[in-house]
């Protein structure tokens, strides 16, 4: 068991938790760097991987870290609350202190979604700036603007980026939050990572009320959106903003908002239409992907959320660490989650949403070369006890033309995390390349990478790499092949090395930043020294 000296110190949620970035170069073959060029010695690479494990250094984690303590509390009262949906695991409705801009209450960990593009690597957090981090090193540069398009330092951006696969472009979005009425900010990137000419990749969208939003997807020419209904205490909002205290999810239909890309022919043009309801409130969806169809018809597939069925009777398991111990705990903190496909005619005001499977799923995804196009194949993690609550256990994959499933699990004691699918060089069919997942083993308390077949996922991993350290359970990640990623272990033995000086020294010498304030002083800079205070 893991001794804890200071249980204070531990969060009382793990999506609380700093933000880490696991990476794994596989290497094809002997390195091939200059010859005669290098004093050192050249390694063979062939078979073999290079892994490493880096937290970023954000404001918080920097700030936490000279004092020696947990300095932000913010959520804590709401981890507090009895709320199977806002408190879920793994991803809580509830992810961010509703005080905006950079203050005490709202800490950005950075830690839901690495994202890799335009060979630029970013990890990003709902309700706060992206952190640019060094592909090879993992360190931190610190916090981006995407190159000045966000202009508020101070913004509440998503954790969600969405990379549209046949134009080679990449989406995010934020949400200006206010408890009458919300802005919406779509951005759109070219494959240099710059704003797009039209409408300066950028377009502003009113939403209706409170709208808390942290997951989309985009098509050809849309962006999907879905917002649900919220009760606001307008007295808690002005006085505390605690998520806990303030907003409550309406037993109603949630609002499907399909915006007009910037790229596209009537840019921030929205149609918003209500998702049949059906007694579970459509929220916290865990969007796999969206497509069109030729008749207009946009089709989205996710992971739905249902709270309604909870075991939890109170909010006692939430409140300490470890979070879930024994299934019972898990079970009385986790919503029971669903496959669905919702099908929306903008243009005729229909929608209507259809149950795939009841099965206990997780962070489903698809091939991410037809990302934004039809898809026949979804993969994703899943529970080992079929509809009722477990955790994230083992792999499936859907074949949605066939209406099939097929699934392998590991040992008892073994998680699978988020599947990734990985291209096979040559082969362009949608399940002709692999899987990818990180698994924990509970009994030793280690970390393997596992690799499938794509096309054979029931018969289990076909290869599995020993990290060398246990991984904490993460979120979201990405592949990049080797065309945008093709470094040699001397590469990155030499980026770590300097970075872990760096590190070692507290040194931010190396940030690039255009903002400055009037003491002469970045806003990063500032959080960190007046965090007290703030």
């Amino acid at each position: 068991l893991l001794f804890i000296e200071d249980a204070s110190r531990m969060v009382l949620h793990p999506f609380e938790g700093d933000g880490a970035v696991l990476a794994i170069t596989f290497h094809g073959g002997k390195t091939t760097e200059d010859e005669g060029e290098s004093e050192e010695p050249i390694v063979d690479t062939t078979g073999k991987v290079t892994a490493r494990f880096r937290y970023v250094r954000t404001n918080a984690f920097t700030n936490e870290r000279k004092k020696g303590k947990k300095l932000y509390t913010g959520m804590e009262s709401t981890r507090n609350t009895a709320s199977s949906v806002g408190n879920d695991l793994p991803l809580p409705f509830n992810r961010h202190h509703l005080l905006p801009g950079l203050n005490k209450m709202r800490k950005n960990t950075s830690n839901t979604r690495a994202v890799y593009f335009g060979k630029k690597l970013l990890s990003l957090w709902s309700g706060g700036l992206p952190y640019k981090l060094d592909s090879l090193a993992l360190s931190t540069d610190g916090r981006t603007q995407l190159g000045g398009v966000v202009k508020k330092e101070a913004a509440s951006m998503g954790a969600k980026a969405v990379i549209d696969a046949k134009k080679n472009r990449i989406l995010f979005f934020g949400i200006d939050e206010e408890a009458g009425s919300s802005q919406l900010n779509l951005f759109e990137f070219n494959a240099k990572f710059q704003a797009i000419q039209d409408n300066d990749g950028k377009v502003q969208v009113p939403l209706p009320g409170l709208a808390m939003i942290y997951d989309f997807a985009v098509t050809d020419n849309y962006a999907v959106f879905v917002q649900p209904v919220l009760k606001v205490n307008k007295m808690q909002y002005m006085m505390s903003k605690e998520p806990g205290k303030t907003i409550s999810l309406e037993g109603e239909s949630s609002l499907v908002h399909i915006v007009a890309r910037p790229g596209s022919k009537n840019a921030g043009g929205m149609k918003t239409l209500e998702i049949p309801y059906d007694g579970v409130p459509d929220a916290n969806l865990q969007f796999i992907n969206a497509y069109e169809e030729e008749d207009g018809t946009i089709i989205f597939d996710a992971i739905r959320s249902d709270g309604t069925q909870s075991r939890g009777s109170s909010s006692s398991s939430n409140t300490q660490w470890p979070w879930a111990s024994t299934l019972a705990n898990f079970q009385s903190m986790t919503s029971t989650k669903s496959l669905w496909r919702y099908k929306v005619h903008p243009q005729k005001g229909f929608i209507s949403k259809d149950c795939i499977s009841n099965d206990q799923l997780y962070f489903g995804v698809v091939n991410s070369n037809i990302s934004g196009q039809k898809h026949r194949y979804v993969y994703a993690a899943i529970g080992a006890m079929g509809e009722d609550v477990a955790p994230p256990q083992g792999i499936t994959k859907f074949d949605l033309d066939s209406n099939t499933q097929e699934s392998w699990f590991p040992e008892a004691y073994e998680f699978c995390g988020e599947p990734m699918y990985a291209q096979r060089r040559g082969d362009d069919s949608e399940d002709g390349g692999y899987i990818l997942s990180t698994l924990f083993n509970g009994k030793d308390e280690s970390s393997d990478m596992i690799v499938f077949k794509a096309n054979d996922v029931k018969s289990g991993p076909i290869a599995r790499i020993p990290i060398g350290i246990a991984v904490p359970h993460g979120y979201h990640g990405c592949f990049a092949s080797t065309d945008d990623a093709n470094w040699t272990y001397e590469e990155i033995e030499r980026r770590a090395k300097l970075s872990d000086k760096m590190e070692t020294r507290g040194s931010m010498w190396n940030e690039v930043k255009s903002d400055f304030s009037g003491l002469g002083l970045r806003f990063d800079d500032m959080e960190e020294y007046f965090g007290d205070m703030m």
